[in-house]
């Protein structure tokens, strides 16, 4: 026989409680309406054999008055005046996750929808009270860059509204901004300066590319030098070719010092350029 999956409820922070023992001990009388509107209390109750609570729940009015305190009473919990509050504060943020649903199906945005903007004074609201990031979810919204150290991400992909004739240096301004569209206006800005950037980049490769063409040119080997004479004739066509070995390398060169000097060397040793120097200069 299949094992029966019972869901815990979850409180304030976070906490889930799968007893009633946990229940009452964490009790949260917005958490527990909001599950009580939804018929999770009463499945939780009766997956736990608490059927006699849960006759008394499903017994209440949903629109009644006195709902909060009733539904104390019946778990025997302690019931105050801050309970309404709290209640209230459920009721509002019910309120906005339906809001919230208008525009996506994400769950994951339920659970920060306390820092969710929905239209430009909430986002006033929430800098106000120093939050780090802030939720976009609406049409137009205007991002004050003198508020550093924040954090915004559109949830529908919403346009922002970035008052400046230059592109931003979010980096400078401690601002990140995600999923989201710039206005048009500052969009036109982004597209000036992109396009300065590709001109000054096609102005650099083209400067690259005319200076790739201006090769080095070492010219003809010439039997008729000074030092021509001082090499022996059995070694003059040896020279000769180690010439055009060298020209050829010359006319190669990058310009990297290190990679010139090791390809340099490396010709002057296999090909004996080197001993057949020091012999010359010992003759001088």
């Amino acid at each position: 026989m299949a094992k029966k999956v019972r869901f815990p409820l979850e409180m304030e922070n976070g906490i889930e409680v799968r007893s009633m023992e946990e229940l009452r001990d964490n009790f949260s009388i917005s958490k527990v309406i909001c599950y009580l509107k939804e018929g999770k209390l009463v499945t939780w109750l009766r997956d736990r054999y608490a059927n006699d609570i849960a006759d008394l729940i499903e017994e209440l009015e949903l629109q009644d008055e006195r709902l909060a305190e009733k539904v104390s009473e019946i778990f025997d919990v302690p019931y105050d005046e801050a309970s309404e509050k709290e209640l209230e504060k459920a009721a509002e943020r019910a309120e906005r996750i339906k809001k919230l649903k208008e525009y996506t199906d994400d769950r994951r945005y339920e659970k920060v929808i306390d820092t969710v903007a929905f239209e430009q004074d909430e986002l006033y609201d929430l800098l106000d009270e120093d939050a780090n990031t802030v939720y976009l979810c609406g049409e137009r919204f205007s991002i004050p860059l003198s508020k550093p150290g924040v954090v915004y991400i559109g949830i529908n992909q919403p346009v922002v509204v970035i008052d400046s004739k230059v592109e931003v240096d979010w980096d400078e301004k401690e601002i990140t901004v995600e999923n989201v569209v710039f206005d048009k206006k500052y969009q036109a800005v982004l597209d000036i300066s992109n396009e300065t950037k590709e001109e000054l980049c096609e102005k650099v490769l083209g400067k690259v590319k005319k200076d790739e063409k201006n090769t080095v040119s070492v010219g003809t080997y010439t039997n008729k030098s000074y030092i021509n004479f001082m090499i022996p004739v059995a070694e003059r066509n040896q020279v000769e070719n180690l010439f055009q070995v060298a020209k050829s390398v010359i006319e190669k060169l990058n310009y990297d010092i290190d990679i010139d000097i090791r390809d340099l060397r490396e010709i002057a040793t296999k090909n004996g350029i080197i001993d057949l120097a020091k012999r010359y200069i010992e003759r001088l």
